[in-house]
């Protein structure tokens, strides 16, 4: 398998086809009153801690999906592109929003009501088999996301999170991938300061490993970025246990 479909799987919650397919009665319960919503890049889709009003499914865009600390400051943890859903997890827990999400770049949002989506879980078993599939996947992306900032240095972080970009950005029409991005948002994704990272972005373009234009970011060598990420690194057991 290709390091690109390697790392989609590894930290992308791929939930594109959540819907795609579904018996034409549960499809005109989630349509019945589905709008489209313009964001731009910014806007807050819904905040942490607000009730659930339904859920989302990016259109065109990207939208960031993030924590905030008590001091003001963004943890960035996903990036949602075209076609990805988001906003479902609180409407099944019935709780408050666990995070926030805002418009990376200027984003045009399908929004279906909580009790839309409510009445299609309930008329379709097979959509519960999707979200319950959709939600584990899920669990183990967040797993591989804490994993990055626990065990991985910046210049590893930094790598690792350029190459999920381009897998967020890549488009069939493009000969080289534009990942657009604010060096804040990105620093906030790799979680460090944004001086840490201008050093480090600094290094790869020394290293010939990307090129830049003011906030957009270009991989010129991915196979040795790849190497620089350490993904799929063998991780060394430091105790061992005898029987």
């Amino acid at each position: 398998m290709h390091a690109y479909s390697n790392i989609d799987t590894e930290f992308g919650f791929n939930n594109e086809a959540l819907f795609l397919g579904l018996p034409e009665h549960v499809c005109s319960i989630l349509k019945s009153n589905m709008s489209s919503i313009q964001y731009k890049a910014g806007d807050y889709i819904f905040k942490e801690y607000d009730q659930p009003l339904g859920i989302y499914r990016v259109s065109s865009g990207k939208v960031k999906k993030l924590t905030t600390t008590d001091f003001g400051t963004e943890h960035i943890f996903y990036i949602c592109k075209q076609k990805e859903f988001l906003g479902y997890h609180a409407v099944i827990s019935q709780e408050k929003y666990a995070d926030s999400a805002v418009a990376l770049v200027d984003s045009s949002i399908d929004f279906i009501p909580i009790k839309d989506f409510q009445r299609a879980m309930e008329a379709s078993n097979e959509l519960i088999q999707r979200l319950l599939k959709t939600l584990s996947h899920e669990f183990r992306v967040y797993i591989n996301a804490t994993k990055i900032l626990a065990k991985y240095t910046v210049r590893e972080r930094t790598a690792l999170n350029l190459l999920i970009l381009e897998c967020k950005f890549r488009s069939g029409t493009q000969d080289q991938t534009e990942i657009i991005i604010t060096r804040d948002n990105l620093a906030n994704m790799v979680g460090t300061a944004k001086e840490s990272l201008v050093r480090t972005l600094k290094e790869f373009k020394d290293d010939n490993l990307i090129s830049t234009n003011r906030s957009s970011i270009f991989i010129k060598d991915y196979k040795k970025l790849l190497k620089v990420s350490c993904f799929n690194k063998p991780q060394v057991d430091k105790y061992q246990y005898k029987i």
